[in-house]
């Protein structure tokens, strides 16, 4: 049997935990897009044929292709193209460059978008643009720049286009706003709910916008070696938002596997919209690229926490919460519910612990997001129930906001990956990106090695830290676990889907602060090049993007 494709000459991590296949091998074959051997590259030479495209990767490191378990991908690809990114920003000064190379050239009246993904402790300056800063820059377009969900500062033009008064301020919540000396707003919208309030004064994108950006979010996640994700769903979406990525995906332009989690979009029309979706949807069922895994992260909206920010549990919300998760367990629907703090860790374990008595947990693989302040006590109980967790690298942005809530102490096992790993908990890797974090998953890689916040800090344990094959198999076969596709995807052996990236540099042998500058130099999803750069660029047919 022949390959269609067969790469020469590599360091290839295979991730496989499959009797027979090596760990490491050095070269690759593909046929009908999935993996059709590994092994040395005098044994792949012999699959050639002459239809056989050979690529020579001199040397390169090969990773299976990461699997983010928890991405805001669907809501950012409504706006993608309207934003710039600031998540590799060395300054701000760097950052409002960006923003004035925006205003030059884009057309009168647009505005011009940062929205999240970045934190000012990454800047020397350690702080955000104020108005004056962003006026300069850019005055006559309206600008906002968001800094995770603390606040968001829009320039004078910016606070004429979302009518920003002292009496519409006033009017929606004085709260919400920032004020100066004289009693006037000065364009900073504060929290979660200001950025949401500023949000609905935004220009909606059009369909055909909507669609071009989702596509061009696909692939710039294909650049930093993502072939896979689960969509979190989360706030400020709901049922309405999903056209574009099942058009892309239509076009045959979808460039990232999507496993999509549907959620409840607001408070009192959680039992209404999960109805709907049972009715209508088909849990873990779809095509190739974009299938419907479940429900999450918001189940509940009066639980949905944030690190820093007490959650009042009543009795009323327990009882609502079991309720919930007792009409989909029934239903046979996987759950991935979002929890940061104690007290909501606690009210969805007892709420799963009622609901195991009469369906079975484990067969659907529930999950809890984030999972940050789960103690030791918890983690049997979590083996117990087949749960899995579902971590990210946000106290790599959140670290301060977490150790004073918890004290520093707490923040070292926070949360307990060596104590889950060693319970046999299934935990996976991701980002939470866009808003409140970023997308680039060596960031979060960096994190998981080094337990180090974005300003330096080092905030995890020693023995809470991973080794980079356990952070690698986090961020690819146990996010796979999560999407039921194990055996499909984030490994390298022979049946699985040929999804994987050539890596611009050793994530095995660099430095580790080097880590956090690595990309994709040739991204295969399903055996065909969805990105290619440098010498690479030139040995592969890479898939078009429409439009281009």
């Amino acid at each position: 049997m022949t390959a269609d494709l067969i790469l020469l000459d590599g360091e290839i991590t295979t991730g496989a935990a499959t009797r027979g296949v090596p760990d490491r091998a050095a070269a690759l074959a593909v046929r009908a897009g999935r993996v059709l051997a590994v092994g040395s590259t005098a044994d792949i030479r012999r699959l050639a044929g002459p239809e056989t495209a050979v690529v020579d990767l001199g040397g390169r490191c090969v990773i299976p292709g990461l699997v983010d378990n928890h991405i805001h991908f669907v809501r950012a690809g409504l706006t993608w193209n309207s934003e710039l990114r600031w998540e590799r920003c060395p300054s701000l000064a760097a950052g409002l460059a960006t923003i004035a190379e925006a205003a030059r050239v884009r057309p009168a009246g647009e505005w011009v978008l940062v929205i999240g993904g970045w934190h000012e402790h990454q800047f020397p300056e350690k702080r955000g643009p104020n108005r004056a800063e962003l006026d300069q820059v850019a005055p006559e377009q309206p600008v906002l720049v968001q800094m995770m969900y603390d606040w968001a500062q829009v320039n004078t033009a910016g606070m004429r286009a979302a009518g920003i008064t002292a009496e519409v301020a006033r009017e929606a919540g004085a709260h919400l706003f920032e004020w100066d000396d004289q009693g006037v707003p000065t364009g900073r919208v504060l929290g979660m709910e200001g950025c949401k309030w500023l949000y609905a004064r935004l220009p909606t994108e059009t369909a055909e916008q909507q669609v071009a950006s989702t596509a061009r979010l696909s692939r710039d996640l294909n650049r930093f070696a993502v072939t896979a994700l689960i969509d979190g769903g989360g706030v400020n979406t709901g049922p309405d938002v999903y056209d574009a990525v099942y058009e892309v995906d239509r076009r045959g332009q979808l460039t990232v596997r999507t496993f999509l989690t549907v959620h409840a979009s607001a408070r009192g029309r959680e039992h209404e919209e999960i109805a709907g979706y049972l009715r209508y949807g088909r849990a873990r069922h779809g095509s190739e690229t974009l299938r419907l895994l479940g429900f999450g992260e918001v189940v509940l909206y009066g639980l949905h926490d944030r690190v820093h920010t007490r959650v009042d549990v009543t009795d009323a919300d327990r009882d609502e919460l079991t309720a919930l998760f007792t009409t989909l367990a029934a239903n046979g629907w996987p759950v991935q519910m979002h929890a940061h703090r104690p007290e909501i860790i606690e009210t969805i374990l007892t709420a799963c612990e009622a609901v195991n008595a009469r369906h079975r947990l484990a067969p659907l693989r529930w999950g809890i997001v984030h999972g940050e302040m789960i103690d030791a006590e918890q983690v049997g109980r979590i083996r117990a129930l087949g749960l899995g967790v579902l971590t990210q690298s946000l106290l790599r942005f959140l670290g301060s906001q977490a150790i004073g809530a918890f004290g520093a102490e707490r923040v070292r096992d926070a949360p307990p990956l060596r104590a889950l790993l060693d319970a046999g908990v299934p935990v996976s890797a991701g980002t939470d990106a866009m808003r409140g974090a970023s997308y680039d998953p060596f960031t979060s890689l960096h994190f998981y090695l080094t337990g180090r916040t974005i300003g330096g800090e080092r905030i995890v344990a020693e023995e809470n830290l991973l080794d980079r094959a356990e952070a690698l198999r986090l961020y690819t076969r146990g996010s796979a676990w999560n999407c039921f596709a194990e055996h499909e995807i984030g490994a390298l052996a022979p049946g699985f889907r040929a999804d994987l990236a050539v890596l611009s540099d050793d994530y095995f042998t660099t430095d580790v602060d080097k880590i956090v500058a690595i990309e994709s130099e040739l991204t295969l999803l399903g055996g065909r090049a969805v990105h290619a750069s440098g010498d690479l660029a030139s040995t592969v047919d890479v898939l078009p993007e429409e439009g281009r």
